[in-house]
Protein backbone atom coordinates (compact mmCIF):
# COMPACT_ATOMS: atom_id res chain seq x y z
CA UNK A 1 0.00 0.00 0.00
CA UNK A 2 2.81 2.50 0.66
CA UNK A 3 4.41 1.21 -2.32
CA UNK A 4 1.24 2.73 -4.50
CA UNK A 5 0.95 5.92 -2.17
CA UNK A 6 4.56 7.06 -2.96
CA UNK A 7 4.38 5.84 -6.74
CA UNK A 8 0.89 8.14 -6.81
CA UNK A 9 2.30 11.04 -5.59
CA UNK A 10 5.86 11.29 -7.55
CA UNK A 11 3.17 10.89 -10.89
CA UNK A 12 1.68 14.33 -9.60
CA UNK A 13 4.63 15.43 -8.98
CA UNK A 14 6.47 14.66 -12.11
CA UNK A 15 3.38 15.53 -14.51
CA UNK A 16 3.83 18.57 -16.48
CA UNK A 17 1.88 21.83 -15.96
CA UNK A 18 0.63 23.10 -18.96
CA UNK A 19 0.10 26.41 -19.39
CA UNK A 20 -2.48 27.80 -21.40
CA UNK A 21 -1.88 30.25 -24.38
CA UNK A 22 -3.26 33.16 -25.35
CA UNK A 23 -3.43 36.64 -27.62
CA UNK A 24 -3.76 39.93 -26.33
CA UNK A 25 -7.23 41.41 -28.08
CA UNK A 26 -5.68 45.56 -27.41
CA UNK A 27 -6.70 48.30 -26.11
CA UNK A 28 -6.40 47.36 -22.49
CA UNK A 29 -4.64 47.82 -19.30
CA UNK A 30 -2.12 45.51 -17.90
CA UNK A 31 0.19 45.81 -14.92
CA UNK A 32 3.30 44.60 -13.08
CA UNK A 33 0.91 44.04 -9.77
CA UNK A 34 -2.44 42.80 -9.25
CA UNK A 35 -3.40 45.82 -7.14
CA UNK A 36 -2.12 48.33 -9.51
CA UNK A 37 -4.67 46.93 -11.79
CA UNK A 38 -7.42 47.14 -9.27
CA UNK A 39 -6.23 50.66 -8.95
CA UNK A 40 -6.39 51.46 -12.58
CA UNK A 41 -10.02 49.95 -13.17
CA UNK A 42 -11.11 52.07 -10.38
CA UNK A 43 -9.36 54.94 -11.59
CA UNK A 44 -10.59 54.62 -14.98
CA UNK A 45 -14.33 54.00 -13.34
CA UNK A 46 -14.03 57.23 -12.15
CA UNK A 47 -12.95 59.10 -14.81
CA UNK A 48 -9.48 59.86 -13.07
CA UNK A 49 -7.29 59.89 -16.18
CA UNK A 50 -4.61 61.93 -14.71
CA UNK A 51 -4.01 59.16 -12.25
CA UNK A 52 -4.21 56.36 -15.21
CA UNK A 53 -1.39 58.48 -17.27
CA UNK A 54 0.55 58.43 -14.21
CA UNK A 55 0.39 54.85 -13.54
CA UNK A 56 1.02 54.54 -17.42
CA UNK A 57 3.90 57.33 -16.83
CA UNK A 58 5.36 55.35 -14.19
CA UNK A 59 5.54 51.99 -15.66
CA UNK A 60 3.56 49.98 -13.44
CA UNK A 61 0.83 49.65 -16.50
CA UNK A 62 1.31 49.37 -19.96
CA UNK A 63 -1.54 49.75 -22.64
CA UNK A 64 -1.38 45.88 -24.67
CA UNK A 65 -1.27 46.00 -28.25
CA UNK A 66 -3.27 44.07 -30.24
CA UNK A 67 -1.82 40.37 -31.17
CA UNK A 68 0.97 39.67 -28.89
CA UNK A 69 0.89 35.41 -28.14
CA UNK A 70 1.18 35.52 -24.16
CA UNK A 71 1.57 32.36 -21.91
CA UNK A 72 -1.60 32.75 -18.77
CA UNK A 73 -0.58 31.59 -15.68
CA UNK A 74 -3.98 32.05 -14.06
CA UNK A 75 -7.06 32.08 -15.68
CA UNK A 76 -9.59 34.11 -14.21
CA UNK A 77 -11.96 30.94 -13.88
CA UNK A 78 -15.91 31.26 -14.62
CA UNK A 79 -16.79 34.17 -12.10
CA UNK A 80 -12.92 35.83 -12.06
CA UNK A 81 -12.36 39.36 -13.79
CA UNK A 82 -8.45 39.39 -13.66
CA UNK A 83 -6.25 37.18 -15.65
CA UNK A 84 -2.64 36.80 -15.22
CA UNK A 85 -0.08 36.16 -18.19
CA UNK A 86 3.69 36.24 -18.87
CA UNK A 87 4.86 38.49 -21.73
CA UNK A 88 8.65 38.12 -23.11
CA UNK A 89 9.66 36.90 -19.06
CA UNK A 90 7.36 39.42 -17.66
CA UNK A 91 4.42 38.73 -15.23
CA UNK A 92 0.92 41.11 -15.70
CA UNK A 93 -2.36 41.19 -14.68
CA UNK A 94 -5.19 42.29 -16.93
CA UNK A 95 -8.87 41.97 -17.13
CA UNK A 96 -10.52 38.95 -18.63
CA UNK A 97 -11.71 40.67 -21.86
CA UNK A 98 -8.37 41.73 -22.76
CA UNK A 99 -7.10 38.30 -23.70
CA UNK A 100 -8.35 35.77 -26.43
CA UNK A 101 -7.69 32.08 -24.88
CA UNK A 102 -6.27 29.32 -26.20
CA UNK A 103 -4.92 30.65 -29.21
Amino acid sequence: MKKLIVAIVLGFLSTQVYALSGTTKGGHAACLKKQWLDDVVSFVVAKDMDSFQAYLDSKKCIVLKKGLRVTVTESPGMFGGTAGFVFKGIKFWTVREALEYGN
